[in-house]
Protein backbone atom coordinates (compact mmCIF):
# COMPACT_ATOMS: atom_id res chain seq x y z
CA UNK A 1 0.00 0.00 0.00
CA UNK A 2 1.55 3.53 -0.64
CA UNK A 3 2.62 5.50 2.06
CA UNK A 4 2.50 9.17 2.21
CA UNK A 5 5.01 11.36 4.37
CA UNK A 6 5.06 14.93 5.01
CA UNK A 7 7.97 16.57 6.50
CA UNK A 8 8.11 19.87 8.02
CA UNK A 9 11.10 21.71 6.03
CA UNK A 10 10.99 24.78 7.67
CA UNK A 11 8.94 27.57 9.18
CA UNK A 12 9.69 31.18 8.15
CA UNK A 13 7.51 34.10 10.05
CA UNK A 14 8.14 36.75 7.18
CA UNK A 15 6.96 34.70 4.86
CA UNK A 16 3.81 33.84 5.87
CA UNK A 17 1.30 33.79 2.98
CA UNK A 18 -1.85 32.74 1.32
CA UNK A 19 -2.89 33.31 -2.70
CA UNK A 20 0.32 33.30 -3.28
CA UNK A 21 2.03 31.14 -6.03
CA UNK A 22 5.02 28.96 -6.83
CA UNK A 23 7.26 26.97 -8.76
CA UNK A 24 10.09 24.59 -8.59
CA UNK A 25 13.27 24.64 -10.79
CA UNK A 26 15.03 21.06 -11.17
CA UNK A 27 17.13 21.59 -8.86
CA UNK A 28 14.78 21.11 -6.03
CA UNK A 29 14.95 25.07 -5.33
CA UNK A 30 11.58 26.50 -4.83
CA UNK A 31 10.31 30.32 -5.77
CA UNK A 32 7.40 31.58 -4.28
CA UNK A 33 5.69 35.03 -5.14
CA UNK A 34 3.03 37.70 -4.05
CA UNK A 35 0.05 36.59 -1.98
CA UNK A 36 -1.47 38.19 1.33
CA UNK A 37 -1.04 37.64 5.01
CA UNK A 38 -4.02 39.73 5.52
CA UNK A 39 -7.24 39.24 2.90
CA UNK A 40 -7.04 41.83 0.17
CA UNK A 41 -3.53 43.09 0.72
CA UNK A 42 -0.68 42.21 -1.46
CA UNK A 43 2.27 41.37 0.65
CA UNK A 44 6.21 42.07 -0.57
CA UNK A 45 4.66 45.87 -1.81
CA UNK A 46 7.39 48.26 -0.82
CA UNK A 47 8.70 50.46 -2.86
CA UNK A 48 12.13 51.02 -1.03
CA UNK A 49 14.76 48.91 1.13
CA UNK A 50 14.19 49.75 4.70
CA UNK A 51 9.92 49.75 4.01
CA UNK A 52 10.06 46.23 4.28
CA UNK A 53 10.88 43.76 1.10
CA UNK A 54 11.39 45.23 -2.41
CA UNK A 55 8.44 45.23 -4.33
CA UNK A 56 8.91 42.51 -7.17
CA UNK A 57 11.14 40.30 -4.81
CA UNK A 58 10.89 36.56 -4.99
CA UNK A 59 11.50 34.24 -2.38
CA UNK A 60 13.53 31.06 -2.44
CA UNK A 61 14.16 28.19 -0.37
CA UNK A 62 16.66 25.49 -1.67
CA UNK A 63 15.88 22.10 -0.63
CA UNK A 64 19.72 20.85 -1.08
CA UNK A 65 20.51 22.95 2.14
CA UNK A 66 17.77 20.38 4.06
CA UNK A 67 17.97 16.59 4.89
CA UNK A 68 14.18 16.34 4.87
CA UNK A 69 13.82 15.81 8.17
CA UNK A 70 11.00 17.84 9.85
CA UNK A 71 12.56 21.58 11.21
CA UNK A 72 9.89 22.83 12.67
CA UNK A 73 11.60 25.57 14.61
CA UNK A 74 14.27 26.55 11.85
CA UNK A 75 13.74 28.51 8.88
CA UNK A 76 16.89 27.19 7.16
CA UNK A 77 16.93 27.87 3.11
CA UNK A 78 15.32 30.67 2.36
CA UNK A 79 17.05 33.59 0.53
CA UNK A 80 14.83 36.55 -0.62
CA UNK A 81 15.61 37.95 -4.63
CA UNK A 82 15.31 41.39 -4.73
CA UNK A 83 15.64 43.62 -8.35
CA UNK A 84 17.93 44.88 -9.74
CA UNK A 85 19.11 48.51 -8.40
CA UNK A 86 18.74 49.88 -11.81
CA UNK A 87 15.28 48.14 -11.97
CA UNK A 88 14.45 49.79 -9.13
CA UNK A 89 15.41 53.40 -10.37
CA UNK A 90 13.71 53.08 -13.45
CA UNK A 91 10.17 53.79 -14.48
CA UNK A 92 7.46 51.91 -11.98
CA UNK A 93 6.45 49.91 -14.92
CA UNK A 94 9.38 47.96 -15.00
CA UNK A 95 8.85 46.12 -11.77
CA UNK A 96 5.18 43.70 -11.10
CA UNK A 97 3.12 45.30 -8.43
CA UNK A 98 2.38 43.38 -5.57
CA UNK A 99 -0.75 40.79 -6.25
CA UNK A 100 -2.80 37.83 -5.19
CA UNK A 101 -4.15 35.36 -6.96
CA UNK A 102 -1.51 35.06 -9.60
CA UNK A 103 0.47 32.47 -11.18
CA UNK A 104 3.96 31.14 -11.80
CA UNK A 105 5.48 28.95 -14.02
CA UNK A 106 9.19 28.55 -14.88
CA UNK A 107 10.00 27.21 -18.82
CA UNK A 108 13.71 27.77 -20.07
CA UNK A 109 15.27 28.94 -16.64
CA UNK A 110 12.97 31.54 -16.82
CA UNK A 111 10.03 32.45 -14.31
CA UNK A 112 6.76 33.76 -16.11
CA UNK A 113 3.93 35.06 -13.65
CA UNK A 114 0.69 36.10 -15.07
CA UNK A 115 -2.78 38.14 -13.96
CA UNK A 116 -3.62 38.53 -10.46
CA UNK A 117 -5.52 41.19 -8.22
CA UNK A 118 -4.23 44.14 -6.94
CA UNK A 119 -5.52 45.59 -3.73
CA UNK A 120 -8.48 46.00 -1.37
CA UNK A 121 -10.79 45.93 -4.49
CA UNK A 122 -9.97 42.67 -5.42
CA UNK A 123 -10.05 43.88 -8.99
CA UNK A 124 -7.85 42.10 -11.69
CA UNK A 125 -4.61 44.11 -12.47
CA UNK A 126 -4.79 45.93 -15.93
CA UNK A 127 -2.39 48.41 -17.87
CA UNK A 128 0.12 48.88 -17.53
CA UNK A 129 0.87 45.74 -15.13
CA UNK A 130 -1.61 43.13 -17.30
CA UNK A 131 0.16 40.72 -19.31
CA UNK A 132 3.04 38.34 -18.83
CA UNK A 133 6.13 39.16 -16.99
CA UNK A 134 9.12 37.72 -17.43
CA UNK A 135 12.24 37.00 -14.64
CA UNK A 136 15.63 36.34 -15.01
CA UNK A 137 17.52 35.39 -11.76
CA UNK A 138 20.85 36.57 -11.64
CA UNK A 139 23.10 34.29 -9.30
CA UNK A 140 27.17 35.13 -8.18
CA UNK A 141 26.75 38.64 -9.34
CA UNK A 142 29.59 41.53 -8.42
CA UNK A 143 29.39 41.47 -4.75
CA UNK A 144 27.77 38.05 -4.45
CA UNK A 145 24.40 39.32 -4.43
CA UNK A 146 21.45 37.63 -6.20
CA UNK A 147 19.02 39.49 -7.87
CA UNK A 148 15.97 38.77 -10.15
CA UNK A 149 15.61 41.37 -13.66
CA UNK A 150 11.88 41.75 -14.47
CA UNK A 151 10.68 42.24 -18.29
CA UNK A 152 7.07 42.59 -19.00
CA UNK A 153 6.09 40.39 -22.46
CA UNK A 154 3.49 42.08 -24.72
CA UNK A 155 2.72 39.31 -27.17
CA UNK A 156 0.47 38.77 -30.14
CA UNK A 157 -2.72 37.19 -30.48
CA UNK A 158 -6.13 37.25 -28.63
CA UNK A 159 -4.68 37.67 -24.82
CA UNK A 160 -6.62 36.37 -22.15
CA UNK A 161 -9.20 38.46 -20.10
CA UNK A 162 -7.59 39.96 -16.93
CA UNK A 163 -8.49 37.45 -14.37
CA UNK A 164 -7.14 36.04 -10.55
CA UNK A 165 -7.50 32.59 -9.07
CA UNK A 166 -6.49 31.21 -12.53
CA UNK A 167 -4.61 28.11 -12.85
CA UNK A 168 -1.37 27.89 -15.21
CA UNK A 169 1.16 25.25 -16.77
CA UNK A 170 4.37 25.43 -18.16
CA UNK A 171 4.11 22.62 -20.78
CA UNK A 172 6.39 22.18 -24.43
CA UNK A 173 7.14 25.88 -24.42
CA UNK A 174 3.61 27.23 -24.01
CA UNK A 175 1.89 28.27 -21.03
CA UNK A 176 -1.60 27.50 -20.31
CA UNK A 177 -3.49 29.63 -18.28
CA UNK A 178 -7.08 28.41 -17.87
CA UNK A 179 -10.38 29.46 -15.91
CA UNK A 180 -10.25 31.81 -12.67
CA UNK A 181 -12.24 35.24 -11.71
CA UNK A 182 -12.33 38.50 -13.70
CA UNK A 183 -13.81 41.66 -12.41
CA UNK A 184 -17.59 40.17 -12.06
CA UNK A 185 -18.20 36.06 -12.49
CA UNK A 186 -16.24 33.08 -13.11
CA UNK A 187 -14.35 32.06 -16.64
CA UNK A 188 -13.66 28.29 -17.86
CA UNK A 189 -11.56 29.25 -21.12
CA UNK A 190 -8.32 28.13 -22.10
CA UNK A 191 -5.27 29.96 -23.63
CA UNK A 192 -2.28 29.32 -24.37
CA UNK A 193 1.62 31.07 -24.61
CA UNK A 194 4.33 30.15 -27.09
CA UNK A 195 7.12 31.57 -25.28
CA UNK A 196 9.49 31.59 -28.04
CA UNK A 197 7.35 33.36 -30.77
CA UNK A 198 5.61 35.47 -28.10
CA UNK A 199 2.02 34.34 -29.53
CA UNK A 200 -0.87 33.81 -27.45
CA UNK A 201 -3.50 31.66 -28.71
CA UNK A 202 -7.17 30.97 -28.01
CA UNK A 203 -8.11 27.19 -27.43
CA UNK A 204 -11.27 25.52 -26.41
CA UNK A 205 -13.01 26.60 -23.24
CA UNK A 206 -13.66 23.57 -20.28
CA UNK A 207 -16.32 21.92 -19.65
CA UNK A 208 -18.80 24.25 -17.20
CA UNK A 209 -19.47 25.30 -14.93
CA UNK A 210 -17.02 28.33 -15.18
CA UNK A 211 -14.92 28.32 -11.88
CA UNK A 212 -11.95 29.89 -9.75
CA UNK A 213 -9.46 27.83 -7.91
CA UNK A 214 -8.98 25.01 -10.00
CA UNK A 215 -5.71 23.48 -11.21
CA UNK A 216 -4.41 21.66 -14.09
CA UNK A 217 -1.91 18.79 -14.66
CA UNK A 218 0.18 18.19 -17.61
CA UNK A 219 0.82 14.62 -18.66
CA UNK A 220 1.47 12.36 -21.49
CA UNK A 221 -1.35 9.96 -22.15
CA UNK A 222 -0.21 6.72 -24.43
CA UNK A 223 -3.01 6.85 -26.73
CA UNK A 224 -2.96 11.17 -27.39
CA UNK A 225 0.13 12.73 -26.38
CA UNK A 226 0.20 15.38 -24.16
CA UNK A 227 -2.63 16.41 -22.21
CA UNK A 228 -4.28 18.42 -19.21
CA UNK A 229 -5.63 17.28 -16.42
CA UNK A 230 -8.42 19.04 -14.46
CA UNK A 231 -10.07 18.47 -11.06
CA UNK A 232 -11.54 20.94 -8.32
CA UNK A 233 -12.37 24.59 -8.45
CA UNK A 234 -15.52 26.92 -6.90
CA UNK A 235 -18.53 28.06 -8.89
CA UNK A 236 -20.59 29.50 -5.75
CA UNK A 237 -20.07 25.67 -4.84
CA UNK A 238 -16.75 23.27 -4.42
CA UNK A 239 -16.62 21.34 -8.15
CA UNK A 240 -16.82 18.47 -8.78
CA UNK A 241 -20.39 18.36 -8.56
CA UNK A 242 -20.25 14.84 -9.74
CA UNK A 243 -18.11 12.55 -7.35
CA UNK A 244 -15.11 12.08 -8.50
CA UNK A 245 -14.94 13.14 -11.96
CA UNK A 246 -12.04 14.76 -14.15
CA UNK A 247 -11.98 16.48 -17.32
CA UNK A 248 -9.09 16.02 -20.05
CA UNK A 249 -7.98 18.23 -22.82
CA UNK A 250 -5.81 16.70 -25.25
CA UNK A 251 -3.22 19.46 -27.18
CA UNK A 252 -3.28 17.84 -30.34
CA UNK A 253 -7.03 17.95 -30.70
CA UNK A 254 -8.35 21.30 -28.73
CA UNK A 255 -10.49 18.93 -26.97
CA UNK A 256 -11.87 18.51 -23.57
CA UNK A 257 -13.71 15.33 -22.31
CA UNK A 258 -14.64 14.44 -19.17
CA UNK A 259 -13.67 10.58 -17.18
CA UNK A 260 -15.03 9.17 -14.26
CA UNK A 261 -12.42 7.19 -12.58
CA UNK A 262 -13.37 4.04 -10.29
CA UNK A 263 -13.16 4.92 -6.39
CA UNK A 264 -10.86 3.84 -4.13
CA UNK A 265 -12.50 0.49 -3.06
CA UNK A 266 -12.29 1.38 0.90
CA UNK A 267 -12.77 5.03 0.61
CA UNK A 268 -14.43 5.67 -2.39
CA UNK A 269 -13.57 9.49 -4.59
CA UNK A 270 -12.34 12.25 -3.08
CA UNK A 271 -14.38 15.09 -2.36
CA UNK A 272 -14.89 18.76 -4.09
CA UNK A 273 -12.73 21.05 -3.35
CA UNK A 274 -11.03 24.00 -4.79
CA UNK A 275 -7.54 26.19 -3.61
CA UNK A 276 -5.83 22.63 -3.38
CA UNK A 277 -3.29 20.79 -4.64
CA UNK A 278 -3.04 18.99 -8.14
CA UNK A 279 0.33 18.03 -8.97
CA UNK A 280 2.25 15.53 -11.56
CA UNK A 281 3.77 12.58 -9.93
CA UNK A 282 5.83 9.84 -10.78
CA UNK A 283 7.87 7.06 -9.27
CA UNK A 284 10.78 4.41 -9.66
CA UNK A 285 8.46 1.94 -7.51
CA UNK A 286 7.04 -0.66 -9.92
CA UNK A 287 3.75 -0.65 -8.34
CA UNK A 288 3.39 3.09 -8.23
CA UNK A 289 4.24 3.06 -12.16
CA UNK A 290 0.62 3.89 -12.89
CA UNK A 291 0.33 6.83 -11.03
CA UNK A 292 0.19 10.20 -12.74
CA UNK A 293 -0.78 12.89 -10.10
CA UNK A 294 -1.47 13.76 -6.98
CA UNK A 295 -4.55 15.83 -5.09
CA UNK A 296 -3.91 17.04 -1.61
CA UNK A 297 -5.92 18.97 1.00
CA UNK A 298 -7.65 22.38 -0.43
CA UNK A 299 -11.25 23.94 0.67
CA UNK A 300 -14.03 21.50 1.71
CA UNK A 301 -16.89 24.30 2.30
CA UNK A 302 -16.45 27.99 1.61
CA UNK A 303 -16.61 30.68 4.56
CA UNK A 304 -19.95 31.98 4.63
CA UNK A 305 -17.52 35.57 4.79
CA UNK A 306 -16.22 34.86 1.52
CA UNK A 307 -12.83 35.76 0.84
CA UNK A 308 -12.46 37.51 4.14
CA UNK A 309 -12.94 34.18 6.45
CA UNK A 310 -12.03 30.30 6.42
CA UNK A 311 -13.98 27.73 5.85
CA UNK A 312 -13.25 23.98 6.32
CA UNK A 313 -10.18 21.90 5.13
CA UNK A 314 -9.58 18.92 3.70
CA UNK A 315 -5.83 17.24 5.03
CA UNK A 316 -6.09 13.80 2.67
CA UNK A 317 -4.02 12.92 -0.05
CA UNK A 318 -5.18 10.96 -3.31
CA UNK A 319 -3.10 9.43 -6.34
CA UNK A 320 -4.99 9.95 -9.75
CA UNK A 321 -3.68 6.41 -11.78
CA UNK A 322 -4.32 5.58 -15.22
CA UNK A 323 -4.05 2.23 -16.92
CA UNK A 324 -1.93 2.49 -19.94
CA UNK A 325 -3.53 -0.68 -21.47
CA UNK A 326 -7.00 1.09 -22.00
CA UNK A 327 -8.11 4.20 -24.46
CA UNK A 328 -7.55 7.66 -22.93
CA UNK A 329 -11.16 7.20 -21.62
CA UNK A 330 -11.29 4.37 -19.52
CA UNK A 331 -8.68 2.92 -16.76
CA UNK A 332 -8.65 5.74 -14.25
CA UNK A 333 -8.40 5.17 -10.53
CA UNK A 334 -8.70 7.05 -7.65
CA UNK A 335 -6.76 6.13 -4.61
CA UNK A 336 -6.56 7.44 -1.36
CA UNK A 337 -3.06 6.93 0.40
CA UNK A 338 -2.72 6.62 4.17
CA UNK A 339 -0.07 8.50 5.88
CA UNK A 340 2.26 8.37 8.32
CA UNK A 341 1.41 10.21 11.36
CA UNK A 342 4.32 10.61 13.17
CA UNK A 343 7.89 10.72 12.88
CA UNK A 344 9.70 10.16 16.12
CA UNK A 345 7.11 11.64 18.07
CA UNK A 346 6.87 14.63 16.34
CA UNK A 347 4.02 16.76 14.55
CA UNK A 348 4.12 14.40 10.78
CA UNK A 349 1.11 16.08 9.36
CA UNK A 350 -0.18 19.36 8.35
CA UNK A 351 -3.35 21.17 9.32
CA UNK A 352 -5.81 20.99 6.73
CA UNK A 353 -5.61 24.30 4.52
CA UNK A 354 -6.69 25.64 1.24
CA UNK A 355 -5.23 28.89 -0.65
CA UNK A 356 -1.67 27.89 -0.12
CA UNK A 357 0.97 27.13 -3.13
CA UNK A 358 2.47 23.55 -4.44
CA UNK A 359 4.93 22.75 -6.87
CA UNK A 360 6.46 19.18 -7.84
CA UNK A 361 10.24 18.45 -8.53
CA UNK A 362 11.57 15.57 -9.33
CA UNK A 363 14.64 13.62 -7.35
CA UNK A 364 16.49 10.11 -8.81
CA UNK A 365 13.38 9.66 -10.52
CA UNK A 366 10.66 10.21 -7.71
CA UNK A 367 8.15 12.73 -7.24
CA UNK A 368 8.53 15.66 -4.55
CA UNK A 369 5.54 18.05 -3.81
CA UNK A 370 6.33 20.96 -1.61
CA UNK A 371 3.45 22.69 -0.21
CA UNK A 372 3.86 26.44 1.30
CA UNK A 373 1.74 28.54 3.72
CA UNK A 374 -2.08 28.52 2.97
CA UNK A 375 -5.04 29.90 4.76
CA UNK A 376 -6.02 27.72 7.86
CA UNK A 377 -9.48 27.00 9.81
CA UNK A 378 -8.47 29.31 12.17
CA UNK A 379 -8.47 32.26 9.76
CA UNK A 380 -4.10 32.59 10.21
CA UNK A 381 -1.60 32.56 7.25
CA UNK A 382 0.66 29.62 7.85
CA UNK A 383 4.09 30.28 7.57
CA UNK A 384 5.27 26.28 6.95
CA UNK A 385 7.16 24.81 4.18
CA UNK A 386 5.90 21.25 3.43
CA UNK A 387 7.69 18.39 1.48
CA UNK A 388 5.24 15.34 0.52
CA UNK A 389 6.61 12.09 -0.84
CA UNK A 390 4.59 9.08 -1.53
CA UNK A 391 6.49 5.44 -1.23
CA UNK A 392 5.66 2.13 -1.42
Amino acid sequence: MPVARWSLLSKAPQIARSSHCATAFPSGSLIIYGGELKARIPVDSANVQGDGVIKGSVHLFDASLTDGEPKSHLPQGWRTICPSVNDIKSSAESIPDARVGATMVHEGGNLYIWGGRGGVDMAPLDSPQVGIWRGKLKTNTAGGDNRIVWEQIGGRGIQPEPRSYHTAIAHEGRIYIHAGCPVSGRLSGLHSFDVHSGKWQELASGPDPARGGTSLVAVKLEHEGSALLRYGGFSGYELPSATGVLDVYTVRENKWYTVEPAADPIHGHPGARSVHGFQRFQSTSPSLASAVAVLFHGERDASKLGHAGAGTFWDDVWLLLKDKSNDNTEGWTWKKVDILKAVEGSIAIPEGRGWFASAEYVERGNSRIFMHGGLLSSNERSDELWQLEIEQ
